[in-house]
Order: C-alpha cells, then structure tokens, then sequence
C-alpha cells in the first residue's frame, strides 16, 4: 500500500508540474532531483574514499542541469565538460590518500554523465516546442512498459532476459513491457500532438521503452555490484530518487535528439 501511495502521489506531482508550463519551476525541481541522484549515486559507488569529497563530486554532477537553465546543448556539454575536467584536478590533487585514483576518476566521471548530463535532457526537452508534451509521451512509455512488464512477467514470465543483472525480469515481461508502452505512447501522441506520423511515433516509443529496460538495468548492475538493494529511502516504498528515474535518465537524451532533429516529423 506504501508503494501505490507514494507513485499516485509522485505521479500527480510530476502531471501538476508538466501542466503548469513553468519552464522555471521544472529546472529547479529537476536541478533538485539531480542533486538528490547524484548524492545517491556517489554515496553508493563511493562510499568510502568519496566520502570526504561528496561536498565537492555532487556540485560538480549538477552543473550541466544549471547550465540547461540556458535552453542550448552547447552550454550543458561545456558544462559536462568543465565538470570532468574539475574532476580530473580534484583527483590528482588528492590522490595520495584514494586507494585507486583512476578507478575514483572513473566512478565520478560517469556519475556525472548519469545523473547531470543526462538529467540536463529533461530540462531541454522541457525547452522545445511542446515540451510537457513530450515529457508525458516519455514518462507514458517509462509508466505503461513498467506495468505491463510487471503484470505479463508476472502472469506468463518463464525465460530469465538478464538473469545476472536482475534475477526477476524475463523476456516475456520484456515484450509485455514493450507492447504496452508503444501503445500507452500511440494513443498520448494521437490525443496530445499535432500531425503526427502514427508509424514513426510507434517505431519511436518502441525504441525508447526497449532504451527504458536498458536503463534500469545499468541502475540494476551499479547496485548488484554495490552490494545495495536501494539506491535511497527518500521514496517510501520505492527507494531512492536514482530508482525511479533510471529508465528516463537514458531515454530524455535519445527523445530530445529524435525530437529536436526533426525525426518524428
């Protein structure tokens, strides 16, 4: 019951913030949210020799998310890449006390990458013509493939899909999953945009709710090979704000790309 409360509550907070249309108010929730991700993220891969340096690596991982402030791409990758490039320093300067400087580096670079470059792609999606638009097409994919991966896994599931990864998804589920979500972002699209090429869009959602699986599994793997069962406890009965946005932290760049290129008519 937890659970269900707490996702209808952060469902009807994330549909109340899409449809105020306030770009301002949804770059700060987002730039909170990143904050959040990227604590749980080192907190987890860096537990030990990051400890001390926690206060200076999150800082670091949000500054392409403030840069997205600015509505252009070119900011945010400068942003991403002074961010690395200040990494690289701090890494260098305090290496004599880390265990293993470069596998440090490594940990803090993708960190970045995770949970600042690619959590930037929300803003500047929000930034495009009809972005609360696309962010509900993109979270419909995230929610109906989840879903309908659950209750298909559930009821049909036999074939383990990554097995070493996590141990419950199956390829029925999968599929499931897939249907669901190309369906549930179909009929967003039909009813929410303008003109869209019914084909395209199915092709699209299929692609970005198979790139949703890949997400939760790189969330999977960080915290099989963590020892973690949760990235957090900020979310009641979900865990961390890491375990609930994996698949969108993937999918926000390849959507944003596909829609500020003009592939999807």
């Amino acid at each position: 019951m937890k659970r269900i409360i707490t996702g209808l509550v952060a469902a009807a907070a994330w549909l109340a913030l899409l449809y105020s249309q306030s770009f301002s108010l949804f770059w700060l929730v987002i730039a909170g949210l990143s904050l959040i991700a990227a604590h749980e993220f080192f907190t987890i891969c860096l537990p030990h020799e990051g400890d001390h340096l926690r206060p200076l690596l999150v800082p670091a991982a949000v500054l392409p998310v403030l840069a997205a402030w600015l509505q252009r791409p070119d900011l945010v990758y400068i942003a991403f890449i002074a961010a690395t490039i200040l990494l690289a320093i701090l890494t260098v300067v305090s290496a004599a006390p880390l265990k293993n400087p470069f596998d440090f580096l490594l940990k803090a670079s993708f960190g970045t990458m995770y949970t600042g470059l690619f959590t930037a792609h929300l803003v500047l999606l929000m930034a495009v013509p009809a972005g609360a638009k696309w962010l509900l097409f993109l979270t419909t994919i995230t929610a109906a493939s989840d879903t309908g991966a659950y209750f298909t896994g559930k009821s049909f599931g036999r074939h383990k899909l990554c097995p070493t990864i996590s141990p419950k998804k199956t390829v029925e589920g999968f599929i499931g999953g897939m249907i669901c979500g190309t369906a549930g972002a179909v009929l967003v699209g039909v009813y929410l945009l303008d003109s869209i090429n019914i084909y395209l869009f199915a092709a699209a959602a299929l692609f970005l709710a198979a790139l949703g699986v890949v997400g939760d599994l790189v969330e999977s793997l960080l915290k099989r090979s963590t020892g973690v069962k949760d990235s957090g406890h900020i979310l009641p009965g979900h865990g961390g704000i890491l375990d609930r946005v994996d698949s969108l932290l993937l999918t926000a760049p390849a959507l944003y790309y596909l829609v500020s290129c003009n592939f999807l008519g």
